[in-house]
C-alpha cells in the first residue's frame, strides 16, 4: 500500500513530517547542537561559545514560483527575499547566503546577468553578503538559496510560542500577491521584526507564505492553541478578491506574531511605512483555527491555501 502512495497524496507538510521522523536525531559535530529543527521558517543551532544562528533554505522554481515572463531581476530579488523573510519571521537579521542555480543550456546570458542584479539588489537592501553556491544543468529554471541569520538577545521567535488569551497580528495587507505582481517585488520584514522585538515580548511568530487560513494553523499546531480571527479586520489588499483572497491566496510574506493582551496594548499602528493589524486572539487550549463573521457567528476555518503537490488540505 505504502508503495503506491505519491507525494500529492501525502501532501507538502505530511512530506516535511516524514522526513522530520527521520532525519530529527541526527546530530552537529563540532561541538554545536540543535536548539530547534525541522518545522519552523529557520532552524536554530547553537555553537561552543552559546550564541544562536540561523539558518534556512528556500528555492524559487519556474512554472511554481515564477513564470517565464517574469522580468529575470524580479526572480533574482524573490529568490534572497523569501530566504530573508524565513530570518524575519524567527526574529533574526540576514547575514549571508549561497546560492544554487539551475539553469537550461538555452537560457540567454542576458537573463542570468538580470537574475544576478536582482541578487543583489536584494542582498544590499537587507544588508547582508552573497558569498558563494553552485550552478547546475536543469530543465527548467530554479534558484535555491541557503541563508544564515544572527539572532538578537530576544530572540529567537519560534510559531509555538502562542498562548491562551494572546492577541493576534499581521503586517501588512494581504491577498492578490499574484495578480499585482507584489510576491516577485515584497520587502522582506526583518526591520520591522526587529523593531516590534525591542518594544515588545513576541510569544510567536512565522511569515505569510502559504496564505493566512494555512499559516494560522502552522501556529495552531505548533502551540497547541485554537486561533479565532474576525472577518471584519482582516487588512485585505486591494488586489485581493475580498476577504477570501486575503485568507487563502498566499505569497504575502507578511508576519504572522502572538502576544500578550498587556503588550498587544503597545502595539503601534504603522512599523515606519508598514501597517499593522490586530485580527483575532487565541481562543483556548488544543489546535483549531475558527473564522468570525461581523454577525458573531464562528465556523471552522479551512486550511485552504498554495499547495505544492495539489493535496486536499484540511
Amino acid at each position: 500500500m505504502m508503495a503506491g502512495r505519491t507525494v500529492r497524496t501525502l501532501g507538502e507538510f505530511g512530506l516535511i513530517e516524514q522526513a522530520r521522523r527521520r532525519l530529527t536525531r541526527l546530530s552537529p559535530g563540532g561541538g554545536w547542537r540543535v536548539r530547534l529543527g525541522i518545522g519552523d521558517d529557520a532552524a536554530v543551532l547553537q555553537g561552543r561559545r552559546g550564541e544562536p544562528v540561523l539558518l534556512a533554505c528556500d528555492m524559487v522554481v519556474e512554472g511554481v514560483h515564477f513564470t517565464a515572463r517574469t522580468p529575470a531581476r524580479a526572480v533574482g530579488w524573490k529568490a534572497v527575499a523569501v530566504n530573508a523573510s524565513d530570518i524575519a519571521a524567527m526574529g533574526g537579521v540576514p547575514v549571508a547566503a549561497v546560492v544554487s542555480l539551475g539553469l537550461p543550456p538555452t537560457t540567454p546570458v542576458q537573463w542570468v546577468r538580470g537574475f544576478t542584479d536582482g541578487l543583489a539588489r536584494c542582498a544590499r537592501s537587507c544588508h547582508m553578503a552573497l558569498v558563494g553556491g553552485d550552478t547546475v544543468r536543469a530543465p527548467q529554471r530554479v534558484a535555491d538559496v541557503a541563508i544564515l541569520g544572527a539572532v538578537g538577545p530576544r530572540g529567537p521567535i519560534a510559531r509555538r510560542g502562542a498562548r491562551l488569551g494572546d492577541r493576534l497580528f499581521v503586517t501588512g495587507r494581504l491577498g492578490g500577491s499574484m495578480r499585482s505582481g507584489r510576491h516577485a517585488a515584497f520587502t522582506p520584514r526583518w526591520r520591522e521584526a526587529q523593531r516590534l522585538l525591542r518594544r515588545l515580548r513576541v510569544h510567536a511568530m512565522m511569515d505569510l507564505s502559504d496564505g493566512l487560513a494555512q499559516d494560522l494553523w502552522n501556529m495552531s499546531r505548533a502551540s497547541r492553541v485554537t486561533l479565532r480571527v474576525r472577518a471584519a479586520l482582516v487588512p485585505v489588499a486591494p488586489e485581493a478578491l475580498g476577504v477570501s483572497g486575503a485568507l487563502h491566496d498566499g505569497e504575502d510574506y507578511e508576519l504572522l506574531f502572538a502576544l500578550g493582551p498587556a503588550d498587544a496594548r503597545r502595539v503601534p499602528r504603522r512599523l515606519g511605512e508598514c501597517p499593522v493589524t490586530e485580527i483575532g486572539a487565541a481562543v483556548r487550549r488544543g489546535v483549531g483555527v475558527e473564522l468570525e463573521y461581523p454577525d458573531g457567528s464562528v465556523s471552522p476555518l479551512s486550511a485552504r491555501g498554495f499547495a505544492h503537490f495539489g493535496e486536499a488540505l484540511a
